[in-house]
């Protein structure tokens, strides 16, 4: 079986510009796999086949929509457990049994299990933890709702060059998106994921019973609305060699934090990143994802970054275990 790097090492210069290519939104066209492989030096075949590949491979996660949570009536928030060793098997099987979680992870320090959770805005993440953790208690955690964003958004290099495109830009809508009857459904439709097929945006519109140019203006409105961030690629990317997975948590005054959110946010290597709400046992307001080869490039990097802030208390904090990767369902069940 090859190893993370080998793959990543034996992959060809068009299979590497075509996985940064497909982290971005996938164009609305007739064809989008043709548009993608002209920017790749590939075949519309050739794109088709490689990202069959890459998925039977285990390189693509999936290929589907990102929402918006608020846009469609849902908050979200990072929260951080600490949970004894005689319970973090147990405390991890309730965490990942709530439909809203989509990420958590086993990491080096006290506060252990640090997951996402996504919730109705009409519900509360205390009540909704408080069942949760039910009969397993004492388990103590912080919810960590973001303040203010600085960046967000995933994108693995793998050439060193830029991308010959960009994302569209995305704003943050500051209530819930009234949505229609079709809509919602095209948000369930989209959550499927993206057939790899010549013409797949074809086969969505044939299933919602609408043309292709029909869906495509539903699709154009959602995200001028803030509901749809993009459709494109997960990848896995420690499968891909990038296994520093290091959140950098930095404890900046308050008055500074604005500016050091923005100075790390343009950091290829920063992935996500955000002022999130302090406790008086966790002073670590602004985090920053970052995503490396290996833990030593991480921690380098992060330094360099803490010097670039002035910022001499912080903490890395590397994922040691994933127990659960995957997108929040909307509108299921």
């Amino acid at each position: 079986m090859e190893t993370e790097a080998a793959i990543r090492q034996n992959l060809q210069e068009d299979e590497k510009r075509l996985l940064e290519e497909i982290q971005l939104d996938i164009p609305l066209v007739v064809h989008p796999f043709k548009y993608i492989g002209k920017n790749c030096g590939m075949s519309e075949k050739s794109v088709i086949e490689k990202l069959r590949s890459f998925s039977e491979q285990g390189m693509i996660r999936e290929l589907s929509a990102i929402f918006n949570a608020s846009g469609l009536g849902y908050k979200s928030t990072l929260i951080a457990v600490k949970a004894g060793e005689d319970i973090v098997n147990r405390t991890v099987e309730r965490i990942n049994s709530h439909p809203g979680v989509s990420h958590n992870y086993l990491r080096n320090n006290e506060y252990n299990i640090w997951f996402t959770m996504t919730i109705k805005r009409s519900l509360s993440f205390d009540s909704e933890l408080k069942k949760l953790f039910y009969g397993i208690q004492p388990v103590k955690y912080i919810i960590l709702p973001a303040i203010e964003t600085f960046k967000i958004g995933v994108q693995f290099p793998f050439t060193g060059k830029q991308p010959v495109r960009t994302n569209h830009a995305f704003f943050q809508p500051e209530k819930a998106v009234t949505l229609s009857e079709p809509d919602k459904r095209l948000v369930l439709k989209l959550q499927e994921g993206l057939p790899v097929v010549k013409t797949p945006w074809e086969k969505i519109a044939e299933n919602l019973q609408i043309d292709e140019e029909t869906l495509f203006l539903r699709i154009r409105r959602l995200k001028e609305a803030g509901v749809i961030k993009r459709i494109s690629a997960v990848l896995r990317h420690r499968k891909l060699g990038f296994r520093a997975n290091g959140m950098a948590c930095f404890r900046v005054p308050d008055n500074r934090i604005a500016a050091a959110g923005r100075c790390l946010a343009k950091y290829r290597e920063v992935s996500h990143c955000y002022q999130r709400k302090t406790y008086p046992d966790w002073q670590y307001a602004l985090f920053a994802m970052v995503h490396k080869n290996k833990e030593e490039e991480c921690l380098s990097l992060i330094e360099e970054m803490a010097l670039k802030i002035e910022c001499r208390d912080f903490l890395v904090l590397f994922s040691e275990k994933e127990f659960k990767k995957e997108r929040v369902k909307y509108f299921v069940g």
